[in-house]
């Protein structure tokens, strides 16, 4: 069966790209010029009940809100600020009103949250599964984008947050630990847990930091971390035609992961903040000159960044351990369809 890189590398051939549009497929979002001094920014998301999340893993509520947050992350990527969006469901018989009350509860939760106007969208039956395929339509100032193609030899590569949480999540929703349940012994690995679970059923698009970086025109390059930073910043290497080294000790592996992962799981933490997916960090390459008002826009908006690496003339991915450097392949999530 082809990947879905695959699949979008067929389709990227084959679709003409009109004259106006700024950033055809094959980037977080399609960039459109529009009337005005602003561009368009679309995109769009399909779940799927069994491959992106599970019902009995969390609430209709939770379903909702992460179905918009992946969306609207995506308009983050691109330095843009979302406005609308659109929301489709194909339903089982199964699910009750209840259930899709409370999963509409979700999405207007993040919709509110974040700004957004829901303005239409379209139902369809299932015979099995549940569907919910989200559209965001969002701005940013005209030829303003930031793609995943701008990165340059010399620029620094920085990512929000922290990194693994996500991942850890979903093995521990495998291993059977729930949100709701509280009777964790100990309370510091309980609280651990919890962290890790929210990120995964819960993620904040980093909504305002993309818009303010976009608008400062700070970042060459930018993707959100939705398959994995190996994966992910494969994507802005291969798009941007250049190399990169990271640096292992300046990787922020979520506090969650160090705690939980080397004992519990049995995993080692680097593992997760390379390859784990789902993270919805903002992912981006910068001038070492921007540095220092990239350091000002995190403490404006409260977000961390670290600088973690540089791009490089050349191929591949390398990673800088123990001074010593090794080729890194993404392992991040890829679709088999």
């Amino acid at each position: 069966m082809p990947t879905e890189s695959e699949i979008i590398s067929r389709i990227r051939k084959r679709a003409a790209a009109p004259r106006d549009a700024r950033v055809p497929i094959g980037d977080d979002a399609a960039v459109m010029e529009f009337a005005g001094a602003d561009d368009l920014i679309a995109c769009c998301d399909l779940m799927v009940e069994g491959v992106h999340f599970q019902t009995h893993w969390a609430t209709p509520r939770l379903i909702g809100r992460k179905a918009l947050a992946v969306t609207l992350s995506d308009v983050a990527a691109m330095g843009g600020s979302p406005r609308f969006a659109m929301i489709s469901l194909a339903l089982p018989a199964a699910k009750s009103s209840e259930f899709v009350n409370e999963l509409f509860d979700g999405i207007f939760e993040m919709a509110d949250a974040a700004g957004v106007f829901i303005i239409g969208g379209d139902t369809s039956s299932s015979p099995d599964s549940l569907f919910i395929d989200t559209i965001a339509l969002g701005r940013c100032a005209k030829g303003r984008a930031i793609t995943r193609a701008g990165a340059l030899p010399g620029d620094r590569i920085f990512v929000t947050g922290s990194l693994g949480a996500s991942r850890l999540g979903l093995m521990l929703l495998g291993q059977g630990f729930r949100l709701e349940d509280d009777s964790q012994n100990d309370k510091e690995a309980g609280r651990a847990r919890r962290l890790a679970l929210l990120k995964h059923l819960a993620p904040a698009p980093r909504l305002e930091f993309g818009r303010t970086i976009g608008e400062a025109g700070l970042a060459n390059s930018m993707i959100d971390i939705s398959d994995g930073l190996s994966t992910d910043l494969s994507h802005i290497l291969e798009e941007s035609r250049s190399g990169a080294i990271i640096h292992a000790a300046a990787l922020p592996i979520d506090d969650s992961v160090i705690a939980l992962a080397p004992d519990e799981l049995k995993t080692d933490p680097l593992d997760l903040a390379l390859h784990g997916g789902e993270e919805y960090e903002l992912l981006f390459t910068a001038p070492p000159e921007n540095r220092d008002r990239i350091i000002e826009l995190s403490a404006a908006t409260g977000l961390p960044v670290t600088e973690i690496g540089e791009i490089i003339i050349g191929e591949g991915l390398r990673i800088e351990r123990n001074g010593a450097l090794e080729p890194v392949k993404p392992r991040g999530y890829e679709h088999l369809i």
